[in-house]
């Protein structure tokens, strides 16, 4: 009984590039660039030592791997899953370009092995839809860097506390903020109720005052409850609208 693997061996007849052998002899199923035939001149007669070993199996099947195919399918899959990430889109942008190089290399080899065509199909449209993809990510990642900015670096302003009352265990901050700038601004103002003389924070919170025109004054409001019988009203910063309408208490 053979103990040979089934499969596509060099042709022992030399006519084709690969023959298959079904386990107990050869067959007339021939194949040359990726293309079948059957051999019109039948089975390749045997011949001593043509006949294949299961190690000359193992080793005809890695020289027709079709491995730039695979890495093209395996990139393009990646490029699909990061390229609309903010940021993490130049991972994705980069796999989208080796998915498209791969594959079109694993394409011209399956053209020849036979193997691998769909991976490498697979890699192209893939690729050429994560790079469309990646459009997405950039445009994320500039919105993204545009809220930062715009909370960083809130338009010109003046911010003060008109008046700190403490009602029982309610205390009441009263502040007003002036838009400086020559556009309409978003503001989010950070404020704290202190130990008098201190800047030891019993509560501290976030504000939001949105819309103030340019020039103008608005005033804002903020009552929390505290352990203290008696307190300072402090404004500890004042930052552009929070991103994304977070709100960080």
């Amino acid at each position: 009984m053979s103990d040979v693997v089934p499969g596509w061996y060099p042709d022992p007849s030399g006519r084709f590039e690969a023959r298959f052998h079904n386990g107990q002899s050869w067959t007339a199923d021939v194949s040359t660039d990726g293309q079948r035939f059957v051999d019109p001149l039948g089975t390749a007669p045997p011949q001593a030592g043509t006949t294949p070993a299961p190690t000359s199996y193992k080793s005809s099947t890695q020289q027709r791997s079709n491995k730039p195919a695979t890495a093209a399918m395996v990139l393009g899959i990646i490029a699909l899953a990061v390229g609309w990430m903010p940021f993490i889109v130049v991972v994705g942008g980069i796999a989208a370009v080796l998915a498209l190089a791969f594959g079109i290399v694993g394409l011209r080899n399956s053209n020849t092995s036979g193997i691998g065509r769909s991976f490498a199909l697979t890699g192209l449209i893939t690729g050429a839809v994560g790079l469309a993809v990646c459009v997405i990510g950039v445009a994320l990642s500039v919105v993204v860097l545009d809220a930062i900015d715009s909370y960083e670096n809130p338009r010109e302003h003046s911010a003060s506390v008109t008046s700190c009352d403490l009602d029982g265990t309610t205390a009441t901050l009263t502040g007003e903020i002036s838009n400086l700038a020559e556009h309409q601004a978003d503001y989010s103002i950070q404020v704290a109720f202190v130990r008098p003389g201190t800047d030891n924070a019993q509560h501290s919170t976030r504000i939001s005052v949105n819309k103030v025109p340019p020039g103008e004054t608005v005033t804002f409001e903020v009552d929390r409850e505290v352990a203290l019988d008696d307190i300072d009203c402090i404004i500890r910063g004042v930052d552009g609208p929070l991103p994304f309408g977070l709100e960080i208490d």
